[in-house]
């Protein structure tokens, strides 16, 4: 198979871009968002404040605050990991078909949430052109290992409750620690990350967007310092930074699980090419309220990965209705508990070694 051959069996209309939708679900978003801010402010907190004066105990106090800001950072999380997801979309030029409406929606929407917008879309989009190659790939790069070093490996490394610990680690700061140090990444002779122009992630022609993403970034961090200052260092982190850690954990969640499951191979320079690329990408159903707060992200990711300027809109109508019957057994789809397809990929799907075929596991 081919993209194109792939591609002709697709009504063309799932193709195009629409700003005025893309637009409207970004006010969804935001609307949700000042929703749960509205609700945390006039409602949990009045009511959290009204039972600890009644009941009058110091613990019971703390317990209830504690209950209500943790609530709010779970659900505020959930609004702007959806807002993650549409800057994601300008970046890859599916968001609207002007490449400056994009790139506008996307710096405003990324930059808010700490995230290098130029940067990232840089990176991301070589992550796309070269899925599970083992030398280009960007993310989430295996080790490398002889058959010798993997059995070593798994007899003096692997226990649960180191891997419980690194799987926490990778959730809370797996996000910071890949943009700082190009984490999981590939290995390159010079120190790289998504802040300095000069990275050996990008081209010399990529800087300038490199230096806007940086730019983007301090005008926030300037803001929420501003806040710090009016407001102090704890509402700021109640207010944003709770949930600005529960994006970190979803979005790192969601592409982990997306690109590392025992069924998908890595492939060597020679074997591979961008099809196989694309197919060895998983989708992931959360469950339908997950899935529709994510805009589909997770479940529509292997049409993503074939054609990344479709609209996340159409690209989960894409797999609900054609890309089965295209690719057949070649596409990969999880439904389990996201407690149990982690667990699994954590402990099964740590380095690569050199094979002669693919076993094919089918749940």
């Amino acid at each position: 198979m081919t993209v194109q051959s792939i591609r002709d069996q697709i009504p063309a209309h799932y193709f195009k871009q629409n700003t005025f939708k893309s637009v409207t679900y970004l006010c969804r978003d935001l609307l949700q968002s000042a929703i749960t801010i509205g609700c945390m402010w006039y409602a949990v907190l009045p009511a959290a404040a009204a039972v600890s004066a009644a009941v009058g105990n110091t613990f019971f106090t703390i317990f209830a605050y504690f209950v209500a800001w943790n609530l709010y950072a779970l659900v505020q999380g959930l609004n702007w990991t959806a807002v993650w997801v549409l800057a994601h979309e300008c970046g890859h030029r599916s968001f609207s078909p002007s490449t400056w409406v994009n790139d506008a929606f996307g710096l405003v929407l990324h930059s808010a949430l700490l995230v290098p917008y130029h940067s990232w879309r840089i990176s991301h989009g070589n992550h796309h052109k070269h899925t599970n190659h083992t030398e280009a790939d960007t993310v989430f790069v295996p080790e490398k290992l002889s058959k010798e070093k993997a059995a070593l490996r798994e007899a003096l490394l692997e226990s649960p409750i180191r891997s419980v610990f690194f799987i926490v680690v990778m959730l809370t700061v797996g996000w910071p620690a890949y943009l700082m140090a190009n984490l999981t990444g590939q290995k390159y002779d010079r120190r790289a990350n998504h802040f300095e122009p000069t990275s050996p992630l990008f081209r010399v022609t990529e800087r300038s967007g490199v230096v806007l993403s940086d730019f983007g970034l301090l005008a926030v961090l300037a803001a929420l310092g501003y806040a710090a200052f009016v407001y102090g260092p704890l509402n700021v982190f109640l207010w944003y930074g709770a949930p600005y850690l529960w994006v970190n954990h979803w979005l790192v969640l969601i592409t982990y699980l997306q690109h590392s499951d025992v069924r998908i191979p890595h492939y060597s320079p020679e074997q591979w090419n961008f099809v196989r690329g694309g197919l060895s990408t998983v989708d992931r159903d959360f469950g339908a309220a997950l899935n529709w707060w994510f805009h589909h992200i997770n479940d529509s990711h292997v049409v993503h990965h074939l054609f990344s300027t479709m609209p996340f809109y159409n690209a989960i109508q894409v797999t609900r209705l054609h890309i089965k019957p295209i690719v057949g057994d070649l596409y990969i789809k999880d439904s389990r508990p996201i407690v149990k397809s982690l667990w699994e990929s954590w402990r099964y799907c740590r380095y690569v070694v050199p094979s002669e075929g693919v076993t094919y596991y089918k749940y």
